[in-house]
């Protein structure tokens, strides 16, 4: 037996086993610098929910926006069962859950069956013309008062009403927290 040969090959696969024990080692941390990237951006997603018609720039962070972009999504998601017809009842019922916090969505799609089957029922139309809009940003709550008109049988109802839209952040957007007609003479009140 040769020896000398026997450890030239003993040598040449202890330095390819070093080399593949290198190129592992570098493989294993590329892995863990990737998994910790991967979880660094996990919930960074961002999606953009805008009103069908932008009329004042505004911003949004992370956990906040500006007072223009509550009134703006807040007019329009507003709208959304307010503006209705026995035709189109259904649509803007399933539009506006789409705004609802998850959590919350069987108790507003009550709200709104009860309303669809109302309209429906009486053959409805109304709508809400918004007079004014008040905001209190920092508890991110908008008031809309207006008159909603509401057309039965060529019957026209008007009353001034006033309804008061809070937001809440969730998974990166923003959710309806409330939603609800307000006092006209003090709307941003807590209800007990």
């Amino acid at each position: 037996m040769d020896t000398d040969n026997y450890f030239g090959q003993l040598d040449a696969a202890n330095r390819k086993n070093s080399k593949l024990q290198w190129v592992v080692a570098a493989c294993v941390a590329i892995i863990l610098i990737q998994a910790s990237s991967i979880r660094a951006q996990t919930g960074e997603t961002k999606t953009a929910f805008l009103p069908p018609e932008i009329q004042r720039p505004f911003w949004i962070s992370s956990e906040d926006a500006s007072p223009e972009y509550f009134e703006q999504m807040g007019q329009f998601i507003n709208s959304l069962p307010l503006n209705v017809t026995p035709e189109t009842v259904g649509q803007a019922c399933k539009q506006y859950l789409t705004y609802v916090l998850p959590r919350d969505r069987d108790a507003y799609k009550k709200k709104c069956d009860f309303t669809a089957a109302r309209v429906k029922r009486d053959g409805a139309s109304q709508s809400f013309s918004t007079g004014s809009i008040r905001t209190d940003a920092k508890n991110r709550r908008v008031v809309f008062t207006g008159v909603l008109t509401t057309v039965i049988s060529d019957k026209v109802y008007r009353n001034n009403e006033s309804y008061v839209l809070q937001f809440v952040h969730s998974d990166g957007r923003f959710y309806i927290g409330n939603h609800e007609k307000a006092d006209p003479n003090d709307p941003f009140a807590q209800k007990k």
